[in-house]
């Protein structure tokens, strides 16, 4: 039976702590969320930390928990009086089941979801998504010149409307 606890990390070190602790023979669990960032004025998607600087860290019972807190990138294991934080196997399943979940491709958009275009020729305008071509561009359909338009942009140009 594997008990698992929560390792506080240093800033943007869950990578490498993650890396440390699998090679001590911990398990690491740092669910990864896909977020859509703006970087050099461009719209990508990016995996970032669910729970940003936090990991899950399990061991079995013969395993010592104090190579844990000298481990690179970790800086505490967390505590609740003297206590640590202990994690039940059944929330570590279900974070796994839903990183399981997430590696399954659907498209990025639902067909008929409002969009606004942010970058390119056609930039600030409304779109009603259509179909996902390929990974890296959409089929959208623009209100041009009182007629509705079928054009193929970049999906990094585009975000939903509701979320502005």
């Amino acid at each position: 039976m594997v008990t698992w606890l929560v390792a506080f990390t240093k800033p943007r070190s869950e990578v490498l702590a993650q890396e440390h602790l699998e090679r001590q023979g911990f398990e690491v669990l740092c669910p990864l969320m896909r977020v859509q960032k703006q970087r050099r004025l461009k719209w990508t998607w990016i995996e970032e930390p669910l729970f940003p600087r936090y990991l899950f860290v399990g061991a079995k019972p013969e395993q010592s928990w104090a190579p844990v807190r000298s481990t690179v990138g970790v800086a505490s294991l967390v505590k609740f009086g003297g206590t640590y934080a202990t994690v039940p196997q059944s929330l570590i399943d279900l974070l796994r089941a839903g990183a399981e979940e997430s590696q399954v491709h659907r498209p990025l958009f639902e067909q008929g979801q409002k969009l606004r275009i942010v970058a390119g020729p056609y930039a600030s305008l409304e779109a009603v998504f259509e179909m996902q071509e390929g990974t890296d561009r959409a089929m959208v359909l623009l209100d041009l010149l009182g007629r509705q338009s079928r054009v193929s942009v970049d999906v990094s140009q585009l975000i939903a409307e509701d979320r502005r």
